[in-house]
């Protein structure tokens, strides 16, 4: 669980991206933040030409490699999560607090759900003796109602 200085919680709703920034160790810079205001502002998990294109409404001179610079630094600090389906493009969820992710067959739209209250994924899943998760990434496949949004989108 990742805090404020001041013991609180941050989730994504809560984070900013001088927060995120401070984590990863690295300067903020226009580039930065525009990528980070991306992310905090997308639920659809979006890979990173769709990171790149919504960015670019935002910094019009943000390059792809520079995109690709910024996620790979957050994802390598754990304050995004870079999700690997099949055989298709990464996509990023700046969502940290364990959860799986729901993909819809039709339409490969992803949603984040969460685990019940007062679980953890070592009560989910039979681990062997002495196995403790520190970190999970894991997905559903099925089909999500278009009406159906995740806690996040609520």
């Amino acid at each position: 669980m990742q805090t404020d200085p001041t013991g609180k919680k941050i989730t994504r709703r809560t984070a900013t991206p001088a927060f995120m920034v401070r984590k990863a160790g690295v300067r903020m810079t226009r580039q930065r933040r525009a990528v980070i205001e991306v992310l905090l502002q997308s639920y659809d998990h979006p890979t990173a030409a769709q990171i790149y294109e919504r960015a670019k409404e935002l910094l019009p001179g943000i390059s792809l490699a520079t995109v690709y610079n910024c996620i790979e630094s957050l994802a390598a600090q754990r304050l995004i999560n870079q999700l690997h389906f099949d055989n298709g493009p990464c996509r990023f969820c700046p969502n940290v607090e364990p959860h799986v992710h729901v993909m819809d067959d039709d339409t490969n739209r992803v949603i984040d759900v969460q685990l019940k209250e007062g679980l953890s994924p070592e009560d989910v899943f039979e681990l062997p003796e002495g196995v403790h998760i520190k970190s999970m990434e894991a997905y559903l496949r099925g089909e999500i109602p278009e009406n159906c949004m995740s806690e996040n989108e609520k």
